[in-house]
């Protein structure tokens, strides 16, 4: 049986989807007389203003240049849809600021509306990198050079950033990905290192799963 390719986008993508998911329903459903419900749609959606300007960098400075550099012109198309991208985002994350407790219906119906707009658009340019970027990345790089352009990612990823990301990863990983994943950190990272993180997981997933998952390690 032939080996999978590696997929440069399908961790952090899985994990933006969760994200995404997450904070669109808070957006919709928070009761903006609630201090605690408040503050929690902020700081999930921080979080996702985080990992997403995450993402953005780490294609634009490590895979998108790569990838010009060995097809000139294949990735206009993506860097202006990032530039697009980009300026929705600093609007939620400015509009998100403004929320205040007793914040009007109207500011909250504002922020849910332009929250539900970009999750669509970014779910489909999530789309479009999956079905048209990966095919040229799978042609014109092998899985060796892959894997050193994802251990450059990791390189410039400071320890929180890490813990974020594999918060809302590995809960939207299915058994073997999460295995493959948590195998490697686990290889590679100090234990209380894993375990900060694992215990930041294990708050993001059903107590059964995380207790397979734990002894699969």
């Amino acid at each position: 049986m032939n080996q999978p390719r590696v997929d440069i986008y399908n961790f952090p993508h899985k994990g933006l989807r969760n994200l995404l998911s997450q904070v669109s329903f808070a957006a919709g459903n928070t009761d903006l007389s609630n201090q605690q419900a408040l503050d929690e749609l902020k700081t999930k959606t921080r979080e996702l203003v985080v990992l997403l300007n995450l993402h953005r960098q780490s294609e634009e400075e490590d895979l998108l240049p790569t990838l010009e550099a060995k097809l000139p012109g294949s990735t206009q198309d993506n860097v202006e849809e990032h530039e697009l991208l980009e300026k929705t985002v600093d609007q939620i994350d400015h509009l998100v600021k403004k929320l205040t407790l007793g914040a009007s219906p109207a500011q909250g119906v504002q922020f849910s509306s332009m929250l539900n707009g970009f999750h669509a658009k970014y779910l489909d340019h999530m789309a479009m990198e999956e079905s048209k970027m990966n095919p040229l990345i799978w042609k014109h790089f092998a899985d060796e050079e892959l894997m050193g352009i994802h251990g450059k990612i990791m390189a410039t990823l400071a320890p929180e950033q890490i813990v974020l990301w594999f918060k809302y990863i590995v809960p939207a990983l299915n058994p073997m990905e999460r295995n493959i994943i948590l195998s490697g950190f686990k290889t590679n990272a100090q234990k209380e290192f894993v375990d900060q993180v694992l215990k930041v997981i294990r708050e993001e997933m059903p107590a059964s799963s995380f207790a397979r998952m734990v002894a699969s390690l």
